[in-house]
Protein backbone atom coordinates (compact mmCIF):
# COMPACT_ATOMS: atom_id res chain seq x y z
CA UNK A 1 0.00 0.00 0.00
CA UNK A 2 1.15 3.82 -1.27
CA UNK A 3 0.76 6.41 1.26
CA UNK A 4 0.21 10.00 -0.52
CA UNK A 5 2.83 12.87 1.04
CA UNK A 6 1.38 16.16 0.61
CA UNK A 7 1.54 18.09 -2.65
CA UNK A 8 3.30 21.18 -2.50
CA UNK A 9 -0.39 23.31 -2.57
CA UNK A 10 -1.19 21.56 0.21
CA UNK A 11 2.34 22.74 2.09
CA UNK A 12 1.93 25.61 0.82
CA UNK A 13 -1.98 26.37 2.45
CA UNK A 14 -1.05 25.01 5.91
CA UNK A 15 1.91 27.59 6.14
CA UNK A 16 -0.43 30.16 4.87
CA UNK A 17 -2.73 29.43 8.23
CA UNK A 18 0.14 28.91 10.39
CA UNK A 19 1.21 32.76 9.64
CA UNK A 20 -2.10 34.18 9.88
CA UNK A 21 -2.46 32.74 13.39
CA UNK A 22 0.51 33.94 13.96
CA UNK A 23 -0.31 37.54 12.80
CA UNK A 24 -3.75 37.28 15.19
CA UNK A 25 -2.00 36.11 17.85
CA UNK A 26 1.33 38.12 18.28
CA UNK A 27 -0.45 41.25 18.57
CA UNK A 28 -2.64 40.15 21.76
CA UNK A 29 0.26 38.41 23.40
CA UNK A 30 2.25 42.23 22.70
CA UNK A 31 -0.91 43.88 24.31
CA UNK A 32 -1.10 41.03 27.20
CA UNK A 33 2.58 41.94 27.84
CA UNK A 34 1.66 45.35 27.96
CA UNK A 35 -1.57 44.89 30.43
CA UNK A 36 0.91 43.13 32.90
CA UNK A 37 3.29 45.87 32.99
CA UNK A 38 0.41 48.60 33.70
CA UNK A 39 -0.78 45.93 37.08
CA UNK A 40 2.92 45.67 37.96
CA UNK A 41 3.17 49.75 37.29
CA UNK A 42 -0.08 50.39 39.22
CA UNK A 43 0.82 48.25 42.35
CA UNK A 44 4.08 50.34 42.24
CA UNK A 45 2.23 53.44 42.57
CA UNK A 46 -0.42 52.49 44.87
CA UNK A 47 2.79 51.08 47.65
CA UNK A 48 4.96 54.68 46.86
CA UNK A 49 1.17 56.57 47.78
CA UNK A 50 0.97 54.09 51.22
CA UNK A 51 4.61 54.81 51.75
CA UNK A 52 4.12 58.40 51.15
CA UNK A 53 1.16 58.11 54.15
CA UNK A 54 4.04 56.10 56.50
CA UNK A 55 6.34 59.00 56.03
CA UNK A 56 3.48 61.55 56.41
CA UNK A 57 2.78 59.90 60.09
CA UNK A 58 6.57 59.88 61.29
CA UNK A 59 7.14 63.94 60.10
CA UNK A 60 4.27 65.11 61.64
CA UNK A 61 1.98 65.04 58.79
CA UNK A 62 4.42 66.14 56.16
CA UNK A 63 4.66 64.05 52.68
CA UNK A 64 8.75 63.71 51.65
CA UNK A 65 10.03 66.75 49.43
CA UNK A 66 13.53 67.87 48.26
CA UNK A 67 16.18 70.50 50.11
CA UNK A 68 15.01 74.07 50.39
CA UNK A 69 17.92 74.63 48.43
CA UNK A 70 17.64 76.41 44.86
CA UNK A 71 18.28 74.47 41.65
CA UNK A 72 21.11 74.79 39.89
CA UNK A 73 22.00 76.71 36.85
CA UNK A 74 20.73 76.37 33.79
CA UNK A 75 17.38 75.90 36.08
CA UNK A 76 15.49 78.76 37.79
CA UNK A 77 16.66 79.64 41.08
CA UNK A 78 13.35 78.06 43.01
CA UNK A 79 13.76 75.29 45.76
CA UNK A 80 13.60 72.14 44.87
CA UNK A 81 11.02 70.84 46.89
CA UNK A 82 8.47 73.60 45.31
CA UNK A 83 8.25 72.13 41.98
CA UNK A 84 7.03 68.30 40.20
CA UNK A 85 10.47 66.25 39.58
CA UNK A 86 11.07 62.71 38.67
CA UNK A 87 14.31 63.02 40.06
CA UNK A 88 15.33 61.34 43.41
CA UNK A 89 19.06 61.93 43.71
CA UNK A 90 20.62 65.11 43.58
CA UNK A 91 24.32 64.53 42.91
CA UNK A 92 25.38 68.01 43.67
CA UNK A 93 24.28 68.34 46.84
CA UNK A 94 24.20 64.90 48.28
CA UNK A 95 20.26 64.67 48.68
CA UNK A 96 17.38 63.10 48.01
CA UNK A 97 14.49 64.79 46.35
CA UNK A 98 11.29 64.10 45.85
CA UNK A 99 9.86 60.13 46.92
CA UNK A 100 13.81 59.54 47.20
CA UNK A 101 13.48 60.18 51.00
CA UNK A 102 11.40 57.13 51.09
CA UNK A 103 14.48 55.07 50.66
CA UNK A 104 15.41 55.46 53.63
CA UNK A 105 12.76 53.72 56.02
CA UNK A 106 9.23 53.46 53.86
CA UNK A 107 9.97 52.43 50.42
CA UNK A 108 13.36 50.56 50.91
CA UNK A 109 12.48 48.36 47.38
CA UNK A 110 14.36 50.58 45.03
CA UNK A 111 13.37 48.92 41.61
CA UNK A 112 9.89 50.38 42.65
CA UNK A 113 10.46 53.70 41.23
CA UNK A 114 10.79 52.08 37.96
CA UNK A 115 8.13 51.56 35.92
CA UNK A 116 8.23 48.13 34.23
CA UNK A 117 7.08 50.19 30.86
CA UNK A 118 9.42 52.39 31.28
CA UNK A 119 10.34 52.85 27.59
CA UNK A 120 13.88 54.21 28.23
CA UNK A 121 16.79 52.60 28.44
CA UNK A 122 18.38 53.98 31.59
CA UNK A 123 16.65 52.28 34.60
CA UNK A 124 19.10 50.06 35.28
CA UNK A 125 21.47 52.73 34.78
CA UNK A 126 19.42 54.85 36.85
CA UNK A 127 19.15 51.96 39.48
CA UNK A 128 22.59 51.64 39.80
CA UNK A 129 23.34 55.49 40.82
CA UNK A 130 20.23 55.84 43.14
CA UNK A 131 22.36 52.90 44.89
CA UNK A 132 25.58 54.64 44.49
CA UNK A 133 24.51 58.01 46.28
CA UNK A 134 27.52 59.80 44.36
CA UNK A 135 28.11 62.71 42.19
CA UNK A 136 25.52 61.70 39.61
CA UNK A 137 21.34 62.42 39.54
CA UNK A 138 19.14 59.81 39.29
CA UNK A 139 15.84 59.95 37.96
CA UNK A 140 12.88 57.44 38.28
CA UNK A 141 9.93 56.95 35.80
CA UNK A 142 7.44 58.20 38.30
CA UNK A 143 6.46 61.99 38.30
CA UNK A 144 5.96 63.18 41.95
CA UNK A 145 4.06 66.32 43.06
CA UNK A 146 6.06 67.26 45.94
CA UNK A 147 4.73 70.44 47.11
CA UNK A 148 3.92 71.90 43.48
CA UNK A 149 0.32 73.34 43.22
CA UNK A 150 -0.39 72.41 46.69
CA UNK A 151 -1.17 74.80 49.46
CA UNK A 152 1.93 72.93 51.98
CA UNK A 153 3.50 69.81 52.06
CA UNK A 154 0.96 68.27 54.48
CA UNK A 155 -0.80 65.53 53.88
CA UNK A 156 -3.89 66.84 55.27
CA UNK A 157 -3.55 70.23 53.99
CA UNK A 158 -2.74 70.23 50.76
CA UNK A 159 -5.64 72.51 50.14
CA UNK A 160 -6.55 73.29 46.33
CA UNK A 161 -4.28 74.02 42.97
CA UNK A 162 -4.53 77.33 41.24
CA UNK A 163 -7.82 76.18 39.30
CA UNK A 164 -9.37 75.68 43.16
CA UNK A 165 -9.67 72.36 42.68
CA UNK A 166 -8.76 69.93 45.87
CA UNK A 167 -4.76 68.98 45.19
CA UNK A 168 -5.35 65.09 45.17
CA UNK A 169 -3.08 63.63 43.08
CA UNK A 170 0.60 62.40 44.17
CA UNK A 171 2.29 60.32 41.42
CA UNK A 172 1.55 59.39 37.84
CA UNK A 173 3.94 58.31 34.63
CA UNK A 174 6.63 60.36 33.83
CA UNK A 175 6.27 61.05 29.92
CA UNK A 176 8.69 64.19 28.52
CA UNK A 177 9.36 63.86 24.68
CA UNK A 178 11.07 67.92 25.24
CA UNK A 179 13.86 67.93 23.34
CA UNK A 180 17.10 68.81 25.17
CA UNK A 181 15.93 66.48 27.92
CA UNK A 182 16.00 63.09 28.34
CA UNK A 183 13.47 61.45 26.21
CA UNK A 184 11.07 59.30 28.88
CA UNK A 185 7.91 57.60 28.23
CA UNK A 186 5.83 55.19 29.89
CA UNK A 187 3.59 52.41 28.29
CA UNK A 188 4.76 54.29 25.19
CA UNK A 189 3.35 57.20 26.27
CA UNK A 190 -0.50 56.48 25.34
CA UNK A 191 -1.94 55.70 28.73
CA UNK A 192 -0.89 56.89 32.22
CA UNK A 193 -1.27 55.30 36.01
CA UNK A 194 -2.18 57.67 38.59
CA UNK A 195 -1.71 57.82 42.34
CA UNK A 196 -4.01 59.50 43.96
CA UNK A 197 -3.66 60.83 47.89
CA UNK A 198 -6.03 57.85 49.06
CA UNK A 199 -3.70 55.73 48.07
CA UNK A 200 -5.78 54.39 44.92
CA UNK A 201 -4.12 54.14 41.57
CA UNK A 202 -5.57 54.28 37.85
CA UNK A 203 -5.07 54.31 34.51
CA UNK A 204 -6.13 56.83 32.05
CA UNK A 205 -5.89 57.64 28.32
CA UNK A 206 -2.63 60.09 27.37
CA UNK A 207 -3.18 59.43 22.85
CA UNK A 208 -3.54 63.07 23.36
CA UNK A 209 -0.88 63.86 25.39
CA UNK A 210 -2.67 65.49 28.12
CA UNK A 211 -0.12 64.12 30.61
CA UNK A 212 2.99 64.83 28.59
CA UNK A 213 5.65 66.87 28.31
CA UNK A 214 5.78 67.92 24.95
CA UNK A 215 8.22 69.25 22.56
CA UNK A 216 6.31 72.71 22.36
CA UNK A 217 7.07 72.77 26.25
CA UNK A 218 10.40 73.34 25.82
CA UNK A 219 9.65 77.19 26.99
CA UNK A 220 7.90 76.84 30.11
CA UNK A 221 8.19 73.10 31.34
CA UNK A 222 7.41 74.41 34.92
CA UNK A 223 3.87 75.98 33.60
CA UNK A 224 2.82 72.62 31.47
CA UNK A 225 4.16 70.55 34.72
CA UNK A 226 1.19 72.39 36.82
CA UNK A 227 -1.14 71.89 34.12
CA UNK A 228 -0.55 68.09 34.14
CA UNK A 229 -1.01 67.96 37.87
CA UNK A 230 -4.03 70.35 37.66
CA UNK A 231 -5.27 67.89 34.85
CA UNK A 232 -4.86 65.18 37.12
CA UNK A 233 -6.55 66.45 40.20
CA UNK A 234 -10.09 67.05 38.04
CA UNK A 235 -10.13 63.26 37.57
CA UNK A 236 -9.89 62.44 41.63
CA UNK A 237 -13.10 64.50 41.93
Amino acid sequence: MCRRGFTLIELLVVVAIIALLVSILLPALGRAKELARESVCLTRLGGQTRAIHLYANDNGGRIPTGPDDPMAPPMPPLPYNTIATNQLWIGAAGKYNGCGALIEKEFRAQEGFFCPGDNSSDPVEELAKLRAKGGDDCYGSYLYRQADQASSPMIDKLGNNDDGVPARTLLLDMNSKMPMAPIRTNHNGLRVNIGFIDAHACTYDNADERFTLRPQDIANPFGRLDDILKTADKLAQ
